[in-house]
This record gives structure tokens, C-alpha cells and sequence, in this order.
């Protein structure tokens, strides 16, 4: 938990703007709407990219195939 000093000009206008319930509420929500609008969004491309720090017996567990993919029992 941050404290953080506001001016109380500032915040008050913030809440009449915004239509806030009270100062928590409206940094709170600027806050998580900044991070929603620059944090970086994974595309299904960026899931298909192999991460830096893998290790090679990793890289490699994923070309290998796995002898019962496809099988099934009849019972």
C-alpha cells in the first residue's frame, strides 16, 4: 500500500468529472484504466514465440511426439 498526497482542488475535480463515489474510487480506476491502456496485450502470434530463457530440453519436449496422442481405449 502507496500513500500519495493530493491536492484536494485536484481530486475534487476529478470526482465531479468522472461521476466518482469518492477519491479511492476514482484513483482506482484511473489507475487501472492506464495500466489496462499501456500494458503490452499478448496476441495469439506472441503465444506462438519461444521465450528467451528457455531451456533447450524444453524447446526440444516440444517437437517430440507423444506416442499416445491420438489412441483410445476400446472397453
Amino acid at each position: 500500500m502507496a500513500v500519495v498526497e493530493l491536492d484536494d482542488l485536484l481530486i475534487n475535480k476529478v470526482i465531479q468529472i468522472g461521476h466518482y463515489q469518492n477519491a479511492q474510487k476514482a484513483i482506482d480506476t484511473i489507475l487501472y484504466d492506464y495500466i489496462e491502456t499501456h500494458q503490452k496485450k499478448n496476441t495469439p502470434f506472441d503465444k506462438l514465440c519461444f521465450k528467451l530463457d528457455m531451456a533447450d530440453e524444453e524447446i526440444d519436449s516440444l517437437f517430440k511426439r507423444d506416442k499416445d496422442t491420438g489412441r483410445s481405449l476400446d472397453l
